[in-house]
């Protein structure tokens, strides 16, 4: 901690520190120990640049979670709501020529002035999350995440009983053009990104349509073929015969 670089600014304190940090990286893994007791430090170069590693604190270090520094140095991962999955049940009929849908999909979504509900708080890391630090021993300050619905960004968290949006959400319907192109199987998927519901501090989740073919009567799709069973009687079978089959759009 003593030459942690968000701590000390000292000139060589940042190489003290990734040297520091090298060998605990070292020692701490069962495998690299056993490397640098029987080949020293040549050994351990040598089996970084076989896994195409390497030491030092610019990766990240294994102290920056104990102390709290890491949760500092990085990068906020934007969160989606979750995606919404609908099995689509068409024809064969439908497949074979394509067709055209328009749907209506109820969602929830920011009200208007949600932006003013919101007030700085240092301790939000993101939605749902807040750091919390604790003094485990003089000197030593232990930091950890914490759930917190509250948090809704990192630095800012709701305000409750805001008269600008009492409720963070509101419920909308979008209306969707489903475009089945002709030809198209069970199981691919159609995909409307970002249309799902809406929640501060989240990027809303995709809504995807799952063809599903509906079991036909008369012919088996395999890939690009039809097939049907059709009897023939024996004497035509024994003189040859020929059959002129359609599809119904009707059926």
């Amino acid at each position: 901690m003593e030459f942690h670089p968000d701590k000390n600014k000292a000139e060589g304190a940042a190489e003290k520190f990734a040297e520091i940090n090298r060998a605990y990286e070292a020692l701490s893994d069962e495998e690299t120990r056993k490397i640098y007791d029987k080949h020293g430090e040549e050994g351990l170069k040598q089996h970084e640049q076989q896994k195409g590693g390497g030491g030092g604190w610019g990766g990240g270090s294994p102290f920056d979670d104990f102390f709290g520094f890491g949760q500092r140095q990085r990068r906020n991962q934007e969160q989606t709501t979750p995606s919404v999955t609908i099995p689509l049940e068409l024809t064969l009929e439908q497949l074979f020529k394509g067709e055209t849908f328009e749907v209506t999909y109820v969602r929830q979504v920011l009200c208007l002035r949600w932006e003013m509900c919101m007030k700085p708080n240092q301790e939000c890391q993101g939605p749902g999350v807040r750091a919390v630090r604790q003094q485990i021993a003089p000197g030593f300050v232990q930091s950890f995440q914490q759930r917190d619905d509250r948090c809704v960004a990192p630095g800012k968290m709701w305000l409750n009983n805001c008269s600008e949006c009492p409720k963070k959400t509101q419920t909308e319907k979008i209306d969707l053009t489903i475009d089945v192109n002709k030809g198209m199987r069970p199981n691919e998927v159609i995909t409307f990104e970002g249309v799902t519901d809406e929640k501060p501090g989240y990027k809303p989740g995709d809504l995807i349509f799952v063809i599903q073919e509906k079991e036909h009567p008369q012919y088996r799709r395999d890939g690009d073929n039809l097939y049907t069973t059709t009897q023939v009687p024996l004497v035509k079978a024994l003189v040859s015969i020929e059959f002129f089959l359609h599809i119904n759009p009707a059926s």
